[in-house]
């Protein structure tokens, strides 16, 4: 039996996210109903988060908003790794 709890599978990818207050950070790995990211900004367990991650695609750019609660933090170095679960998002074109 398996002790994995994911919902949804995850793909590793570095894509550049940008927080909703300010800062930046990149995605580690990300499935449909979360992301995990490393930031220089501190993030807390529990809190809600902004965040938009831009992406190329065969159809050009797009921009995924993201509204989501940090369910977990650790330290990676000088660096702080969040794990987000996503609440609400929402596709757009890159204009």
């Amino acid at each position: 039996m398996s002790s994995n709890k994911r919902a949804n599978s995850r793909e590793a990818s570095a894509l550049q996210l940008q927080l909703g207050g300010g800062g930046s950070g990149v995605t580690r790995d990300v499935s449909a109903s979360g992301v995990f990211f490393e930031t220089d900004i501190e993030q807390v367990a529990g809190s809600l988060i902004d965040f938009t991650i831009e992406f190329e695609t065969p159809g050009g750019p797009m921009r995924l908003k993201c509204h989501g609660q940090i369910v977990r933090t650790e330290q990676h170095g000088t660096r702080q790794g969040a794990a987000v679960k996503i609440l609400e998002s929402k596709f757009e074109a890159v204009k």
